[in-house]
């Protein structure tokens, strides 16, 4: 359907301007209400609810009625039966007022798959509530990964830890959806699964996932009865082009080049650069044919900086110093700091292949994929431990003296997922059924990690004191003199190592089919039913290169030599390790020497696995198994959906039953520290799983939805059915942290309602608004507390470790019941009607503001924040698109997230992101288009972890190394040719 305007263009201007003013003011009503998120069901029932409908349906009534509109090829849009009308963001040519003799000519234009104006199409006549990205708005973010860019969709996050040095790439790895974790969320690639290879979550690593051939991303925040049941935040579906996405045949090659400028200031390497390339054809007769490959290249080096305590606070205060928990005391102090230097070299490359017919009434495909991501990370890390600490003459805590201490760590990152998927699509009269068999395989590995640790036999007399003034990088205070002999790092010499390889698997089969039938009658317009079966098979394992993760030292036993101790090792002085000194820290930590990773490595590798009866002690059988983890979970799942249509509104109910069956096994030491056995673990559940979706369209660019149903989140294999893991102080053995899985963990239930308000127009104008409650059971988080929870340490306990009143225990637990409501508001709007060069502008937005409360069932926090669900995140952006001129300037926020919760010790906390990125790109003709990108212009810190909500202290997790992450911004030159 295509309109031909004869409204007068002053009284659509008057109309436009009538419509902004009228949803800013609703706007600027829902952000005062909001603001303080006291009361959240007063803003619904008071003002939300009747200004979402007021909204939508008054500006609609506006519009051209239908009976006024020329039609031509109308086509039925199969989600909803109602008449699809000219796409949003394409403009038709008007026919005027015509003179005798003249004839009226419309010009009609076809929107392509990958174009803004299809996305925003597609997000219109969703059955649920849908936020759309096109490929040509993946073309124009700066960012060269894909959960960075998809951070512009209204209420999406993403995030990295720094559990295995992750966010000191400067990348995102995974995803939430309105502020809740990333297991919460479904992901599909092409509509089937993509198996989560990382065994502590159901959340797929966005590491392997390139933003690069890739035709759009539809992330659903109401799902269907269709889509798999097990998205409590939503779903996210990756899309790979096909031949039939193009117009004509279509081939283009980009090459791009980048620049680290953290890397370069400190002088390390600092650059990168990506190569692509695409190919579209379609042939046969009639094109009934289609084949499109492309592959890609990336590569890019990355320095940042991190700072944490190395060890837990105390009050600062004598008067304080018996307070059963450090949230009573006014001013802590931690005597120990630590502070890190990474460097990564990335790459990424791989491609993805699609074969297609289309004929009539016959569709077979073969979609592929292939992807690759690669880390090469070294962790250099110098320590100022302060020691004997007391409390001084004026009650104020301090240390006696401290040592200096040297760390090394090669925390590389190998990851690989492909996905195969063959099918077709079959049309006979009133049926259409979709059928198809899949593969997604997964891998995560940490291939020869190595950690060296040096240490002297120098200790300095103070006394020292902690000045955490500067709450982003906190030194120790002493006499000149003092800190002087602190920093030098030749008082330390190479004493020992430990090793490890680990390494885990998904590998994913399944088989889906669907069939639909259409009435012909005026109110049941069809019926989809179906079903879906997947078996993924999983192991994980991590194996020590010495027996129990004992120290390997240095000219030691293994060598002849004897078992020296820390405060007098064999090795070399630090300065005379194979490397190079750069200033870093301010000084903060001395002397700081980047140490060359091969000599490190050859220290320790080529002996792996390996007896040191005198040393280490004999490898056994104990030590390959103890981290092995293996298992098997089957998925049944069957559906029906009706649609109906009564006048404007179409209704969606449907019901799904998904059935899981998991079986798996783990090690369990005899506690003779050399033998052990596989037991079992079992759980298997049914859930029904209700749908209604309702939508209202009182005109072709205006819809009021409403959806409730009922989800599902399955604990992640590694917490069911993992191994124990420790973290130790390398200098004293003290067990800092133990990480401990729940095979009791049951799965998160959630009741879902969503209500949302949309318009749109012709000039890829979107205005929306839209109010969401989660009442969520049996959520998951993460508990620390000071005692264990299990009998055993479990895992490869080294020789002569200990725990004590520091240690944290860390084990995965079901809390009671949780709720999470929010408002989310979007608007996105071309200033067309500016006159001349300023038409080209346009401005974009959105915000979620949300409220969440959890009973964690832990003692001392009752009532909690959801992890990792903050209460505001919004995007900010104006672009220009006019000619051969495009830029795109964003900036996004994320609030404040929890991320754990702990018994004695204020919570961690994760401070705002911020971040402004900026793109440009300029059309030269002849196919070429040049572009100029910078991330992170403001150069705001990667990760930022705080013991309490506050940004006064850095928190002490032992399990990571930095608390206070920056990564330096990064820039980007580009040039592409479509041929």
């Amino acid at each position: 359907m295509h309109e031909s305007e004869h409204s007068n263009p002053k009284d659509r201007t008057l109309f436009v301007q009538t419509e902004a003013s009228y949803n800013l003011s609703m706007t600027h009503l829902f952000l005062q209400e909001a603001h303080s998120m006291i009361s959240f069901r007063k803003a619904l029932t008071k003002y939300l609810i009747p200004l979402t409908t007021l909204g939508v349906v008054a500006p609609a009534m506006a519009q051209v009625p239908q009976d006024r509109v020329r039609t031509h090829h109308k086509k039925t849009d199969r989600q909803s039966g109602l008449s699809v009308p000219v796409p949003v963001g394409v403009a038709t040519a008007t026919a005027g007022n015509l003179t005798p003799g003249q004839t009226e000519r419309i010009n009609v234009r076809a929107v392509h798959s990958g174009t803004e104006a299809a996305a925003l199409d597609e997000q219109r006549r969703s059955v649920g509530v849908a936020s759309v990205m096109s490929r040509e708005q993946l073309e124009r973010a700066p960012e060269t990964n894909l959960s960075d860019i998809l951070t512009r969709l209204p209420g999406v996050s993403a995030y990295s830890d720094m559990g295995g040095g992750q966010a000191a790439t400067g990348e995102s790895q995974y995803m939430t959806i309105r502020g809740l974790d990333s297991s919460y969320n479904a992901y599909t690639l092409n509509g089937e699964r993509i198996a989560p290879a990382d065994p502590s979550t159901r959340a797929i690593s966005f590491d392997m996932l390139a933003p690069y051939g890739i035709t759009s991303i539809k992330v659903s925040k109401s799902t269907t009865a269709d889509m798999d049941g097990d998205a409590i935040g939503g779903a996210i579906d990756i899309r790979t082009p096909t031949a039939f996405d193009f117009s004509g045949p279509y081939q283009k090659v980009t090459l791009q080049g980048q620049l680290n400028d953290k890397a370069a200031q400190i002088g390390t390497q600092d650059l990168g650069g990506t190569a692509q390339v695409e190919f579209a054809r379609r042939f046969g007769k009639d094109g009934q044919f289609g084949i499109y490959a492309t592959g890609y290249y990336s590569s890019k080096n990355v320095l940042a900086d991190a700072v944490s305590p190395n060890t837990a606070y105390a009050p600062t205060l004598l008067s304080q110093a018996g307070v059963t928990s450090l949230n009573q005391a006014s001013q802590l102090s931690t005597q120990q700091l630590k502070y890190d230097l990474f460097s990564s070299a990335i790459k990424r490359y791989g491609g993805s292949l699609s074969l297609n017919y289309k004929g009539d009434n016959q569709e077979v495909y073969f979609l592929g994929t292939y992807g690759q991501y690669n880390v090469q990370m070294n962790d250099n890390q110098v320590s100022l431990r302060g020691a004997d600490p007391s409390y001084n003459a004026n009650g104020i805590y301090q240390s006696a003296d401290a040592t200096r201490g040297q760390y090394f760590e090669t925390d590389d990152s190998a990851q690989l997922l492909t996905t195969q998927k063959l099918g077709g699509i079959t049309r006979t009269d009133d049926w259409t059924i979709n059928y198809d068999v899949f593969n997604s395989y997964g891998v995560q590995s940490s291939p020869n990690q190595v950690e060296a640790s040096m240490y002297g036999n120098t200790t300095v007399t103070g006394p020292f004191m902690s000045d955490v003034a500067n709450t982003t990088l906190p030194r120790l205070m002493a006499s000149s003199a003092a800190m002087s002999q602190l920093y030098n790092q030749n008082t330390d010499r190479f004493w020992k190592t430990q090793g490890r390889d680990s390494q885990s698997t998904a590998d994913m089969f399944g088989i889906h089919a669907d069939a639909a039938y259409r009435f012909h009658s005026d109110i049941l317009k069809s019926v989809v039913f179906g079903f879906k079966i997947s078996d993924t098979q999983r192991e994980a394992w991590r194996h020590p290169y010495f027996h129990d993760d004992n120290n390997f030292v240095y000219d030691g036993p293994f060598f002849g030599g004897e078992n020296w101790a820390y405060n007098n090792a064999a090795g070399p002085v630090i300065g005379n390790i194979p490397g190079r000194n750069v200033n870093a820290f301010s000084g903060a930590a001395g002397d700081f020497r980047l140490l060359d990773r091969d000599w490190v490595k050859n220290t320790t590798v080529p002996y792996k696995y390996q007896n040191d009866p005198n040393g280490a002690g004999n490898y056994t059988k104990n030590d390959w198994n103890a981290n092995t983890s293996r298992g098997s979970e089957r998925i049944y799942a069957g559906f029906v959906e009706l649609n109906l249509q009564a006048g404007p509104v179409d209704i969606h109910p449907g019901f799904r039953y998904e059935y899981t069956d998991f079986d798996g096994s783990h090690w369990k030491s005899n506690g003779d520290d050399a033998t052990g056995e596989f037991i079992k673990v079992r759980q298997s559940y049914g859930m029904p799983l209700p749908y209604l979706n309702i939508n209202y369209r009182p005109t072709d660019y205006s819809v009021l939805r409403f959806s409730v149903r009922r989800s599902l989140t399955r604990p992640a294999f590694g917490l069911i059915n993992g191994a124990t893991s420790l973290t130790l102080d390398s200098l004293t053995n003290r067990v800092i942290s133990v990480s401990q899985p729940n095979p009791n963990l049951r799965p998160t239930t959630a009741n879902v309602f969503d209500l949302s308000g949309e318009l749109y127009n012709r000039h890829s104008g979107v205005l929306s608004a839209s109010l969401y409650y989660k009442q969520i059971q049996k959520f998951i988080f993460t508990s620390v507390s000071g005692t264990s929870n299990s009998a055993t340490l479990g895992g490869n306990v080294p020789t002569n470790a200990y725990t004590n009143n520091g240690t944290e225990y860390q084990m995965p637990m079901n809390g009671g019941s949780a709720i999470l409501e929010g408002i989310e508001l979007n608007a996105q709007q071309p200033l067309y009607f500016l006159p001349r060069w300023l038409s080209g502008f346009g401005v974009n937005g959105n915000v979620t503001l949300q409220h969440s409360n959890a009973k964690s069932n832990v003692t001392g926090h009752p009532d909690t924040a959801l992890p990792r669900a903050p209460s505001l995140m919004y995007n900010v952006g104006v672009f220009y698109n006019r000619g051969p001129v495009h830029f795109d300037l964003n900036y996004n926020y994320t609030g404040t997230q929890l991320l754990s919760v702990d018994s004695s010790l204020p919570d961690f906390y994760l401070q705002p992101t911020r971040r402004l990125d900026l793109s440009v790109k300029y059309k030269f003709g002849w196919g070429l288009t040049g572009t100029l990108a910078m991330q992170n212009l403001l150069n705001t810190p990667a990760y930022w972890e705080t013991m309490g909500k506050k940004k006064t202290y850095l928190a002490y997790d032992g399990s990571a190394n930095g608390a206070f992450v920056q990564t330096g911004r990064m820039y980007l030159v580009g040039l592409s040719g479509q041929f």
